[in-house]
This record gives structure tokens, C-alpha cells and sequence, in this order.
């Protein structure tokens, strides 16, 4: 007899505790070595999203991955394969299945569907390959019948020796990924209750959870966050109006080019910005050059510096719909390494760690 292994494609978009449930149940269903997760590549969840008109919500391969993760955490049976990642075309589950039975030419695949799912599955791409090369396995839900399923699609009939079938277990009937986007949504904090406490914590650190993010730094309240913010911040032996002038000219290969933003308001900057000679080695010290400005800015203007404190724990984000996705993250496709935001983080848990160091003294003195 042949090691089975079960294989669970999807977006997963984020994982919540169903697919960790359904995939332990399928994985017993069929006494199967393990269980793999395959996530989609990012365009199709891109499009996804788009097509349910909440584009923010795509998460980035990186983050899907390191979400599924956790779950090999807590089952040494389940894995994850990134046959997908990476990729701009399609690739149908029939093809997905035939790269995994390349890896894994000893092993009988059992790919999982749910039973809601029936009614379409003869128009599945290849569906007569799969079916012929493959096992279905098949998560039965509560409500629906078989046999009268079976009845409005011959075809499952006739082919029914590949399909195996298992209960849906109960308590993840109702849980999904769509349900728990539009949680969040709504503000709903049960929206927790969907996914795993690392998986939340995941979301949580990337800014997805509306109430503890802030996202937008040309609100009123938050205009201080941004490197447009018009301050005078003292760098390099010059004063400049703004973060932003001050980034941009240490782009400048010369003291005279730097001097000239002294002058600049951030917009002009920014668009000057893009037009000079950059240094050979701007690439690598980008980065470190915009902690050293931001610091520099909430050093010089310590009510700023309250007020970034002020911001609590919550995940500061630089969203925007420009396409900055170094600096800040695109909010129309949920890409972006948020840099800046990363910085102001770092700065801000400095500050508090300082504030409460100097409350700590005051008491005991």
C-alpha cells in the first residue's frame, strides 16, 4: 500500500483554524504521512481581492507563507509547498498536482475539496486527468446530499471510485476567510476568534487590524508621522523645512546640491529628488540615512516626540496609493516594506522605554 498525502490548495488569505482543522481531518480521514498547504501565487489573490473590491486586503506571499507556517508548528504532519509563489500565470490544480507527484513519485495525492464544490467540479480544468491520476477528497458539509448531487451531475457518478468523502467537522462550518475580512471590516474583534493567536499576531504586526493601525499619515491627527510634515529639522550642518528635504538632498553627490533644498518645500523636494545624480551607494545607506532623519526630527522637537509616544502600541503604517512600497505600503494591492514606518516604531518604543525609566526614578527618589 502507498503513503497517501493530502494536498490543500487556496489563498489562504489569511489562514484561519478551519484550514488547520480540515487539513488535521483530512490527513486522519485518509491515514496520510502529511498534509500540504500550496498557496496561491500573489497576482491570483491580487485579482481576487480586486474582484471583491477590497484590494487592501491582499497580504503579500511572504506574510501568507509565514502564516501557514506556524501551523507546521503545531502539527508535525503538515507542510507547506511555494510551487505557486512567485509565478504571473495561472497554474490550474491538475498541473499543481502533477509538480507535487514529481516530488513525491512514491506517494498517492488526495487533493481536498469541499462538497459545495461538487456542482462545479466537472468543469474543473483537466478534471478527466485528475480524476484518472488523483484521488478527491471530499469535506462533506452538514446540509449537503451526496446522492442528489451525484443525480444532477452524471459525471460525478461515473467517476466516483476516485473520490473519497469525510465529514466537515462542525465547529469550522461557519469559519472562513472571507468571514473573517469582513470582520475586520466591521471592527469586530471577534474577528480573532477565526485564526490562530500567531496568525493574528502576524496580521497585527503588518497593520491589518484596523483598530490597532495607523495608516494614514496626511489625516490631520497624524500629519506630524509624515516626511512632509513642514518642521525645521537640522542635518548634516543644514537646516531644511521638512523630513523630506532633508532625504532627498543626501541624494546629492556634493555640499553645493545639498544646500539647494534648504530651499525646497517636501513636494518640490521629492521632485527634485527623483531628478538628480544619486551617490554610487544610495541603494545601501537609504535606509540608515532616513532613521538618522527622523531621529534627528523628533530629538529637535520633543513635543513631536510626546505625541509619536502618544501613539500607544498601535502599528504605524505609511499607506498610500502612489505606489511607495519601500517607504510605506500601497494600500490599493497591500504591498510595501512600510520602512518608515518600521523607523518611527523603533523610535517610539525608545522614547517610551525612556519615559518610563525617568517615572521609575521619580518615584523612588
Amino acid at each position: 500500500m502507498m503513503n497517501r498525502i493530502v494536498v490543500m490548495g487556496g489563498s489562504f488569505n489569511p489562514p484561519t483554524v478551519a484550514h488547520f482543522v480540515l487539513m488535521q481531518a483530512a490527513i486522519e480521514a485518509v491515514d496520510a504521512r502529511m498534509g500540504i498547504f500550496v498557496p496561491t501565487a500573489y497576482e491570483y489573490v491580487a485579482k481576487k481581492m480586486k474582484r471583491q473590491r477590497c484590494p487592501q486586503d491582499t497580504l503579500s506571499e511572504a506574510v501568507r507563507l509565514e502564516m501557514l507556517n506556524t501551523f507546521l508548528d503545531k502539527d508535525s504532519k503538515m507542510a507547506v509547498s511555494t510551487i505557486h509563489m512567485g509565478r504571473t500565470e495561472r497554474v490550474y490544480d491538475y498541473e499543481m498536482l502533477v509538480e507535487l507527484q514529481k516530488e513525491y513519485p512514491e506517494d498517492e495525492l488526495y487533493f481536498v475539496t469541499g462538497s459545495d464544490k461538487l456542482y462545479v467540479l466537472p468543469r474543473w480544468h483537466r478534471i478527466d486527468d485528475m480524476v484518472r491520476e488523483f484521488h478527491i477528497l471530499v469535506a462533506k458539509r452538514g446540509e449537503d446530499d451526496l446522492e442528489r448531487i451525484k443525480e444532477i451531475r452524471p459525471y460525478l457518478a461515473e467517476h466516483w471510485d476516485a473520490f473519497t468523502v469525510f465529514p466537515l467537522p462542525e465547529e469550522i462550518s461557519t469559519v472562513s476567510s472571507s468571514k473573517f475580512r469582513e470582520r475586520l471590516h466591521n471592527n469586530d474583534e471577534t474577528a480573532r476568534e477565526l485564526v490562530m493567536p500567531e496568525v493574528w499576531e502576524i496580521m497585527n504586526r503588518n497593520g491589518k487590524v484596523p483598530w490597532n493601525a495607523i495608516t494614514d499619515f496626511h489625516a490631520e491627527e497624524y500629519r506630524y508621522l509624515s516626511n512632509f510634515y513642514e518642521v525645521p529639522v537640522f542635518y548634516g550642518g543644514l537646516t531644511y523645512g521638512s523630513n523630506e528635504a532633508a532625504f532627498q538632498a543626501q541624494k546629492c553627490m556634493t555640499e553645493e546640491g545639498k544646500l539647494l533644498f534648504t530651499e525646497y518645500s517636501p513636494k518640490k523636494s521629492k521632485g527634485i529628488g527623483r531628478k538628480v545624480q544619486l551617490r554610487p551607494d544610495w541603494e545601501e545607506v537609504k535606509v540608515g540615512l532616513m532613521e538618522e532623519i527622523v531621529r534627528a526630527k523628533f530629538a529637535q522637537h520633543p513635543e513631536l516626540a510626546d505625541m509619536l509616544v502618544g501613539t500607544g502600541d498601535k502599528v504605524l503604517v505609511e499607506g498610500n496609493q502612489w505606489g511607495d512600497t519601500c517607504w510605506g505600503v500601497d494600500t490599493r494591492t497591500g504591498q510595501g516594506e512600510n520602512h518608515l514606518g518600521k523607523i518611527l516604531m523603533k523610535i517610539r518604543k525608545e522614547y517610551a522605554g525612556s519615559n518610563e525609566k525617568r517615572e521609575k526614578t521619580a518615584v523612588q527618589s
